[in-house]
């Protein structure tokens, strides 16, 4: 039978009234996507699909993001973001059979009158991740005996800390002792996320069909890389031919290192200088960072920077990375890796080790 061993937290680092607050960039399915990330951290289970149950209201990203994601196949669920929903997801899963599975709630608040209490533990936005392995090591989760309340997110932080406190062989991993707001992003703005962004609008810049924006996301989400075993150099992002000798018959996919890359080059961007793609972005948020990271050694990647103010960052920085909106193109959300903070990232839990 299933059972949880592990659950994973994300806060974002922006604040208002005290209470988290969603950056811009980010909506509910970055939010899930980053307690997913961290929840699965570090696992090598065994080949065949992932379920995976949402908890919340969710683009139609959701549908085929967490597998890509991953770099697995998922079956994927969805519920409204209550705790009894969350209760009855989790209570079903682990009474059942099968491989690995994820139960994941999120809480995006539209006001601030509308947030979980601090009393909580986390308030405001944030999201929450559950990792149900096939063990019979750890005891059942027994969650419906605990739910209460509209927020998933609080009912899981008030079980978290009755497990940790009572001993319990579950993993904790992520933001549970980060209070909401004390990054070193900027004071957000709930206003300014722009959850009703016209999704029509055309490019007037480079423009990336759907179908090239889908083919690279292994490498732009995942950080795919390819190492050849007849020269061993490294090809990042994945080309499917050795960049060094030309070859495609040798090759074995590594994934770099989300997180702790450092800054080789950094620069603002200012209003006028930008794509047009960001033109919103910068209307709405002004200049942004632009930062070239070495993920691993030789393996450098082009970043936008996200929650600390422009200039900030400097060479020879180490920042970590997640999944950010980036700009809306043919009716949908395009989304990708950003660079942020050490300090804003939170605890990941275990760091994927460098090609």
């Amino acid at each position: 039978m299933r059972r949880v061993v592990r659950v994973a937290a994300y806060v974002p680092a922006g604040a208002s009234n005290w209470a988290a607050v969603a950056a811009s960039d980010e909506d509910s399915f970055t939010l899930a996507a980053t307690a997913v990330e961290r929840v699965w951290s570090g696992r090598r289970a065994e080949p065949g699909p992932i379920l995976v149950h949402a908890l919340g209201d969710f683009p139609e990203v959701v549908e085929w993001g967490f597998a890509a994601l991953l770099g697995r196949e998922t079956v994927v669920t969805r519920s409204p973001g209550t705790a009894s929903q969350l209760a009855k997801a989790l209570e079903e899963l682990e009474g059942g059979e099968g491989g690995p599975a994820i139960v994941v709630a999120v809480d995006l608040a539209e006001t601030s009158a509308s947030r979980t209490s601090s009393k909580s533990g986390i308030a405001g936005d944030a999201a929450v991740a559950f990792l149900l392995e096939p063990t019979e090591s750890a005891a059942p989760l027994l969650f419906g005996k605990h739910a209460a309340g509209r927020s998933a997110v609080a009912a899981t932080v008030r079980r978290a800390r009755s497990e940790a406190a009572g001993g319990s062989r579950i993993m904790f991993v992520g933001d549970w002792d980060r209070g909401a707001g004390v990054g070193s992003a900027r004071e957000a703005k709930p206003a300014g996320r722009d959850r009703s962004d016209n999704l029509g609008t055309v490019s007037e810049g480079a423009y990336i069909p759907r179908a090239r924006y889908l083919e690279n996301l292994p490498s732009r989400w995942r950080f795919l890389a390819e190492v050849c075993e007849a020269c061993h150099r490294t090809t990042f992002p994945s080309r499917r031919v050795c960049r060094n000798c030309g070859r495609a018959d040798s090759l074995t996919p590594v994934e770099l290192p989300y997180n702790g890359g450092r800054v080789v080059a950094v620069t603002t961007v200012s209003a006028g200088g930008q794509p047009t793609e960001f033109d919103a972005q910068v209307a709405g948020s002004g200049p942004y960072d632009v930062a070239l990271v070495e993920l691993a050694r030789g393996m450098r990647v082009t970043l936008q920077v996200t929650d600390i103010a422009p200039g900030t960052l400097a060479v020879g920085d180490h920042v970590d990375t997640l999944l950010r909106r980036l700009y809306p193109m043919e009716g949908e959300w395009r989304y990708g890796r950003k660079a942020v903070p050490v300090s804003t990232a939170g605890s990941r839990g275990p760091a994927k080790t460098p090609a």
